[in-house]
């Protein structure tokens, strides 16, 4: 088969009905026609005043933005002619979006109603949104902005040589359209939990970051910004009724605190909201909390230790990681900070939904404290005893408050604790399978999949299992049977030089965050209690220098499974060379937008679509 051909024919692997707009994520429903249609100079968008903040936002990034797409899936067809697609255009102009809501004060909360349905008829100049709620309008007006392009050059217009000043120049006058009307798309989430949850306690990340990954969350319609707030290294968060927890426990540089104040709280709640995406707190709890100890040492058990014995045996250890420290879960004073602090958090954030993380608990920790090991002698308590003792009191505590407990998974899938039905479990280590067919309602997170911090080796000092000048040996008689299997490299890793302490390696690409299937072994019943996922990234290797590029835009990918479904309407699983040419354009886009996402290929991948495959590709190969 030539180049040369038109593009349905030359690439029938795209499953996407709009063949020259690579929207993200797929919408659930597409359908298109071949006629441009130009957005009148004086277009504007009619909505409802609960989106005026919307309506303006989207005016002026639809104006500054004047998107050409990357790719070309129209170069060298037949639908080209002189270096312009061949396009029938409409006769008039698209001088108005109108947005009609059903229900426009309808609460954010889990569960509402994100569906769209978005028209565009060219040849009527008509564009109409539908939504039951204001929710499912910004997701529709979001989609409708990435309809929107910029008129390219045509061959008479000769090539200059690119300088930076082209990147902060943006022409007035170009005209912007709408390809292949008529388009009706209707749409709605896969799942009602899409989540990102940001660890700001072993890094601190400005204000003016958080709502930066806001605004690329809003692009990429997730709906959830999990806020791990604190932990051990640091306590960022500026209490008023408990205000020596950060200012102990915050980190300092050069006499700045570094902390978020009420009106930082108050700032990025709001600014989420305006985007359609609730903020759920975490205060991690009661291992993660050697902050804790640095205001009140009397609340913690092992503090300021090393956090393994002088043994260096991981079975010995005093916490997961640097540093030390875990509330102890028989004194008094614990609990009575511990309630303090939930029902301020509780207050700050309005969402329905606090995380009392719960991960990760250590024994060793607690029983080096005398108080803990007479306790456990008196009454015949184990680890897990009390650590039932410690999650019943916290989860009363934030039940008092009238919020929905969440919990990571261990005391369940781990320690065997018969949590309540009630908390819903966010799964990390373990399969979902091993929660969601207890019953539970889950938020699927697995680090072999959705940790978007594995595979940048280790940040712990003297580890001398880097020293390897030559690469190690498979004893003979196991490197026959790898070869026979064809599996050596899954033994011995072509990054070879020490385990480098990454005990999530290797680094998770964007294709391999695009085929977690959430509800993988789960019948049609298991899998409702699957609701929705979150990408995490801990923070230990990152901050504000790198956070957009550990980011963005894997987080995409991910958002795709959780918006559009891990398989499509038809229940075919979607394709990973359907989705490639689209997230190379979408992430140009997001850098057009201000969002730093990192490269996914060279440019050259892109302006050759699927030359880059790994294997032959189908579109390729001869009728």
């Amino acid at each position: 088969m030539k180049k040369g051909v038109l593009l349905v024919a030359l690439y029938p692997s795209i499953t996407w009905a709009l063949q020259g707009v690579f929207l993200w994520p797929v919408p659930q429903t597409v359908e298109s026609g071949n006629i441009d249609v130009n957005l009148d100079k004086a277009f504007k968008i009619n909505a409802p005043k609960e989106l005026d903040d919307a309506v303006s936002r989207y005016s002026q990034l639809i104006a500054r933005e004047q998107w050409v797409p990357v790719p070309d899936p129209y170069k060298d067809g037949e639908a080209y002619v002189n270096g312009q697609r061949k396009a029938v255009v409409a006769g008039s102009t698209l001088k108005s979006l109108e947005v009609v809501v059903n229900e426009p004060t309808k609460n954010l909360e889990f569960g509402v109603d994100e569906s769209y349905v978005l028209n565009v008829d060219g040849t009527r100049g008509k564009a109409t949104l539908q939504a039951p709620t204001i929710w499912g309008a910004l997701h529709g007006l979001e989609t409708f902005s990435q309809l929107v392009q910029a008129r390219s050059s045509d061959d008479n217009t000769p090539i200059q040589d690119y300088n930076d000043e082209d990147e902060v120049k943006n022409n007035e006058n170009t005209d912007l359209f709408i390809p292949e009307t008529p388009i009706h798309i209707q749409d709605a989430p896969a799942f009602s939990h899409r989540g990102l949850m940001l660890d700001t306690s072993r890094n601190y990340f400005p204000v003016k970051d958080i709502l930066r990954t806001l605004d690329a969350m809003a692009y990429n319609k997730l709906n959830v910004f999990h806020w791990h707030i604190t932990d051990s290294q640091s306590f960022p968060l500026k209490l008023e009724n408990s205000p020596e927890l950060a200012n102990h426990g915050a980190y300092v540089i050069n006499k700045k605190r570094y902390v978020y104040t009420k009106n930082d709280i108050q700032n990025i709640v709001q600014y989420a909201r305006a985007r359609g995406i609730r903020v759920i707190p975490e205060i991690d709890m009661p291992a993660h909390t050697a902050s804790w100890g640095l205001a009140h040492k009397d609340i913690t058990t092992c503090s300021g230790r090393f956090f393994l014995d002088q043994s260096n045996k991981w079975s010995e250890r005093y916490a997961a990681e640097p540093t030390t420290g875990q509330l102890n879960p028989v004194a008094n004073k614990t609990y009575e900070i511990v309630n303090k602090v939930i029902t301020e958090v509780a207050t700050l954030f309005p969402d329905a939904w606090f995380h009392g993380g719960g991960d990760e608990p250590i024994y060793k920790c607690w029983e080096e404290e005398e108080s803990v090991r007479d306790y456990m002698q008196e009454h015949g308590a184990t680890g897990d005893d009390l650590l039932h003792m410690f999650l019943n009191k916290e989860l009363e505590f934030i039940q008092n408050n009238k919020k929905t407990a969440i919990l990571w998974e261990d005391s369940v899938t781990n320690n065997k604790l018969p949590i309540s039905k009630n908390v819903v479990l966010q799964v990390w280590a373990n399969a979902v399978t091993e929660a969601a067919k207890k019953g539970y309602k889950v938020i699927a997170s697995h680090a072999n999949f959705w940790y978007l911090d594995c595979g940048h080796g280790g940040w712990t000092g003297n580890d001398m299992s880097y020293d390897e000048q030559t690469q190690p040996k498979i004893p003979e008689s196991l490197a026959k049977e790898l070869n026979k299997h064809q599996l050596t490299d899954n033994y011995r890793p072509s990054n070879w030089g020490g385990s480098g302490g990454d005990w999530c390696g290797p680094f998770k690409t964007w294709q391999r965050i695009y085929t977690y299937d959430m509800t993988y072994n789960l019948t049609t019943a298991e899998a409702k209690n699957v609701l929705g996922g979150e990408v995490a990234l801990w923070a230990e290797q990152t901050d504000s220098v790198s956070l957009d590029g550990r980011l963005w835009p894997r987080t995409a990918a991910a958002a795709e499974i959780m918006w559009s479904g891990r398989q499509d309407k038809d229940q075919k699983q979607r394709d990973l060379s359907d989705a490639m040419l689209r997230i190379f354009d979408w992430r140009y886009r997001l850098v057009k937008r201000g969002i730093g996402a990192e490269a996914l290929q060279p440019l050259w991948c892109g302006q050759n679509p699927y030359m880059c495959d790994a294997a032959f590709p189908d579109a390729f190969k001869d009728e």
